[in-house]
């Protein structure tokens, strides 16, 4: 029999993705296939039964695998993928019994913090046919990984590593007669994120058992901290073989595992809107600090009654205390000073109904409406009542998280809006972000929106006192957005020290009930890890 050649394929590593302190978030890690080169078979009936023995994999079970992936002449074909270690030992040691059987090493891509980062992070699967077509020319295999969401997909280009391989010529029985040429792999680059991969993984497991999202980012620059979203999934799954069941499980799954809440989910946002219509009541003039309005419980717009949560009313309100207490009634006589077309416009001033322009794919632009949109979009007018609606944060409106903690970076920087970023560097070069928006507000406002906040959690009767820390002076507010069925969202949001502000946090829990307690109650438990087990306040 004649010498022939065998191609060994060495895959390119993807590059590795870093935390800001350096730690590893995705990562590379050596793993084994037991594959098989017909043509050097030579006898099937043997080969194909000691195989089916040693790997537990039906005979029937491997033909069909052979018939299924051939695709030339002596190219390997992977009968099982990312076996035991200990297995591939086995195997090579009695490969001059089995000829035509191979263990290869092959890297696969490992997530560390698995369902914690999943939706930062992402997800490779196999190249599609129509994909290679277009990515062809750019150094794509049809057996590359390439990125489906997340950092993997955004900044696939960069990450995808340059395959290598050996050329060898072996003789009749697969030994080597000699290397015929060889090509390095080359590491794809490295990419490190704003993201403190502790406080990550901390957030994560804040949200077990619930659906929801938690935000928190740097209101200074733009940098998130943390990004999390509830339920996850596991990113390995995708990458290893024998789980394919449990990839469809999540994509079919009710609950919606694979949604990003934090920047896909879009909600009204009940009372945290409240802030932004005090913003623009303050702004125009058509209140003081001290205007005040008598809660009675009750709101009657001609013969609509609009109630307050508290029943019985909280008495005469100021701002401050209107805020504190998160009383409707004061926020309905608000909204009618201001009405719908002054709301909307310091809606989307403050960053609402459009994307943030983080660096990741798929983020929902939300919804302010107002009556022109109404007009255009359902042929309809405006009505009044829809106006008290949307003062409280409820009708049409809808946020996503991301955006509130833009929102409510405002507050806390005096008039700035940075852009949340994710990425810090691509390999060793900073990456650069656009400077912060610029948003013209009346500093003594927001000086009077902070020291309301403030009153939210210092005060005993703040309707966000539970989130209280000993030391730290939080600034919040509470939020709980009405839903067509089940229990209220619940919403917390704020930053932290008021007075010198290192984190804005959104926290939102689907059907979560009253904002002051559950939500309320994993804020201060993220903050009091920050603050303990990171350098964010140092």
């Amino acid at each position: 029999k004649k010498n022939h050649i065998r191609l060994i394929p060495l895959p390119g590593l993807r590059g590795t993705i870093y935390d800001r302190n350096g730690l590893t978030i995705a990562d590379n890690r050596l793993s084994f296939d037991v594959v098989i080169i017909p043509q050097e078979v030579e006898n099937v009936d043997t080969t194909y039964n000691r195989l089916s023995q040693v790997l537990g994999i039906s005979r029937p079970r491997i033909e069909s695998i052979v018939k299924r992936d051939y695709t030339a002449p002596f190219a390997p074909i992977t009968i099982a993928g990312d076996v035991d270690k200990d297995l591939a030992f086995r195997l090579e040691e009695k490969k001059q019994q089995l000829p035509g059987i191979l263990v290869l090493p092959r890297t696969l891509r490992w997530y560390v913090y698995g369902e914690r980062t999943s939706h930062l992070i992402g997800y490779l699967s196999l190249i599609n046919k129509e994909e290679l077509e277009k990515l062809g020319d750019y150094g794509y295999s049809m057996s590359d990984l390439v990125g489906r969401s997340g950092i993997e997909r955004m900044y696939d280009k960069y990450l995808k590593g340059e395959d290598g391989g050996t050329q060898l010529e072996v003789d009749a029985t697969g030994r080597l007669v000699k290397i015929l040429g060889s090509k390095n792999q080359k590491k794809g680059t490295d990419i490190s994120l704003t993201v403190d991969a502790k406080l990550q993984a901390y957030a994560s497991d804040c949200l077990e058992g619930v659906k929801g999202s938690v935000v928190i980012m740097d209101p200074r620059n733009g940098e998130m901290l943390a990004m999390a979203s509830s339920p996850s999934f596991d990113s390995n799954i995708f990458v290893e073989r024998g789980r394919g069941d449990e990839a469809v499980d999540y994509i079919r799954s009710s609950s919606r595992p694979m949604l990003n809440r934090a920047i896909n989910g879009q909600y009204p946002p009940g009372s945290i809107f409240k802030i932004i219509i005090s913003d623009a009541a303050l702004e125009m003039k058509k209140i003081t600090e001290h205007t005040t309005f008598v809660c009675s419980g009750k709101y009657f717009l001609g013969k609509a009654e609009f109630d307050c949560w508290k029943e019985g009313g909280h008495g005469p309100q100021d701002l401050r205390d209107a805020i504190t207490h998160s009383c409707n009634i004061y926020f309905y006589n608000l909204g009618r000073k201001l009405g719908p077309d002054i709301i909307s416009a310091h809606a989307q001033k403050l960053g609402l109904g459009k994307p943030t322009g983080i660096d990741i794919e798929g983020e929902s632009r939300g919804l302010v409406p107002s009556p022109a949109w109404k007009k255009t979009r359902r042929n309809q007018n405006w009505y009044e009542g829809e106006t008290l609606n949307v003062a409280i944060g409820q009708g049409d409106l809808l946020v996503t998280p991301l955006q509130m903690v833009e929102v409510v970076s405002v507050f806390a920087t005096g008039g700035n809006a940075p852009r949340p970023h994710i990425i810090k560097k691509i390999g060793n070069a900073d990456v650069q972000v656009p400077k912060p928006r610029t948003i013209s507000v009346s500093k003594s406002a927001l000086g009077i929106m902070k020291s309301a906040m403030v009153n939210v959690v210092a005060s005993d009767t703040g309707t966000g006192q539970r989130a209280r820390i000993e030391g730290m002076t939080i600034a919040a507010k509470t939020g709980t957005a009405q839903t067509p069925d089940g229990e209220p969202h619940a919403w917390f949001l704020g930053f932290a020290p008021a007075d010198d502000p290192k984190i804005a946090f959104v926290v939102m829990i689907e059907h979560g009930g009253h904002g002051g307690v559950i939500a309320a109650d994993i804020a201060k438990k993220i903050l009091d890890f920050a603050k303990d087990n990171t350098e964010i306040f140092k």
